[in-house]
């Protein structure tokens, strides 16, 4: 059976300490400016992506998850939303993408990026969306990825938000034992120290080793917890596929003009938390009032700092952006 996902055990020991901006002390050194050094030639960017097949739905209907992140937070304009399943060659189970119109990033630039991630990590990543932004910014849910802008050059983006989708607890002896952590975005959190070496164990098992190729003395018990702890679904071997999968949304009604014209049928209900060709459906865990109420504020405040990183804002809406948007990183939430 699948286990629980790693993030429940993360809230109770991290979370706390996230909120009140706690994280690697400033003075620790930096290993890396930032680990997109670890996408170019030869890295992330280049791993070869698993085949792919892509159906996009037709106009009227969407994923009530994106439905309402699209709504509540102005990012997209329903009519505008498109959404594809698209369907790997290592899962029967389709991924589905909810993407803007107004995207810098197409429906197959989205599809070879997540299809670039080991089937055993992307498993653990529920629906993708992608909406409009200046710059590459991103944040998790703990169970779905949100990108702003254009990522399309930057793998690393897309390891470190599923990264989140993995993390782990028991992490703040481990890295106050060494003299640095991966970069300087590493110590805005702790949540954020364990998703760059996230990134560094998903490089160590889908590139080659971390180890010899890159000097991590000075944060090798970082490196060793993460890779010990993730290497199982990072690293890519011979006719994996998938085992598991988030269950799908409920599907609703994009509005009222989607409703007159008649292009919102039935409305398909959340999956039934069955198995499908021998892939467990999951349902997402239910929290305890108080650590659900953590586990919201710190997706708020990430969700925050990737908007303004990704230079949107209510003033500056997603939605109303008609610009496709400037290459390059400047946050990673």
């Amino acid at each position: 059976m699948p286990q629980a996902p790693f993030f429940v055990l993360l809230l109770a020991a991290v979370v706390p300490a996230v909120l009140a901006q706690d994280g690697p002390p400033k003075t620790m050194g930096e290993k890396f400016g930032g680990l997109d050094i670890l996408d170019s030639p030869g890295g992330l960017q280049g791993l070869t992506p698993v085949q792919y097949t892509k159906s996009q739905w037709a106009w009227g209907t969407l994923p009530k998850l994106c439905y309402d992140t699209a709504v509540h937070h102005n990012y997209c304009n329903p009519y505008d939303l498109e959404v594809y399943d698209v369907t790997y060659s290592d899962c029967p189970i389709p991924t589905t993408v909810c993407r803007c119109n107004n995207s810098p990033m197409t429906i197959d630039t989205i599809a070879q990026r997540v299809g670039q991630l080991p089937v055993k990590a992307r498993q653990w990543n529920g629906y993708v969306s992608s909406f409009a932004g200046d710059y590459c910014s991103a944040y998790s849910d703990s169970f779905h990825n949100y990108f702003f802008g254009d990522c399309g050059n930057k793998e690393s983006v897309f390891f470190h938000e599923l990264s989140h989708n993995l993390d782990r607890h028991n992490w703040k002896d481990t890295v106050l034992k060494g003299t640095c952590v991966a970069d300087g975005y590493s110590k805005a959190s702790w949540l954020e120290a364990y998703a760059q070496v996230g990134v560094m164990a998903g490089y160590h098992g889908t590139v080659q080793s971390i180890y010899t190729s890159q000097n991590v003395s000075c944060m090798v018990d970082q490196v060793k917890k993460v890779v010990g702890q993730l290497d199982g679904l990072w690293r890519k071997k011979p006719g994996q596929m998938c085992d598991r999968y988030w269950i799908k949304d409920t599907t609703v009604c994009m509005g009222p003009d989607a409703e007159a014209s008649g292009n919102c049928p039935a409305f398909r209900t959340a999956d039934a938390a069955e198995d499908v060709d021998g892939v467990a459906a999951v349902k997402a865990p239910v929290l305890p009032d108080e650590k659900q109420k953590k586990h919201d504020a710190l997706v708020k405040e990430l969700q925050h700092h990737a908007e303004v990183a990704a230079g949107i804002s209510p003033a500056k809406p997603a939605a109303e952006k008609k610009t496709k948007g400037k290459k390059g990183t400047k946050f990673r939430a």
